[in-house]
């Protein structure tokens, strides 16, 4: 097994953060769903370099650490909710 796919796994038992950030740097995406709603993080067409998408509701950041940071899911703050989200796929 390769290191992406290591981390890749690890992302899948834990939830870490830092396997968040090295995915996302290399171009994976990531879909979760938090109280219902579906969410969409990805560098692929975003209007910065990386975005959190709800539908056609975008934030968009200048790094993953500045959206883990900054982002908001129902008016709180990605970061404060992250253990409760519910990941779905690793594109």
């Amino acid at each position: 097994m390769c290191l992406h796919d290591l981390i890749a796994d690890e992302f899948a038992r834990t939830k870490s953060l830092s396997a968040l950030i090295y995915l996302i740097e290399r171009g994976r995406e990531v879909q979760f769903s938090f109280r219902g709603k579906e969410y969409f993080i990805s560098n692929d067409k975003s209007q910065k370099y990386v975005s959190l998408w709800e539908g056609q509701n975008e934030q968009s950041f200048d790094s993953v650490e500045a959206l883990l940071e900054h982002a908001a899911l129902a008016n709180s703050a990605l970061l404060s909710v992250w253990p409760e989200v519910q990941i779905g796929t690793v594109f």
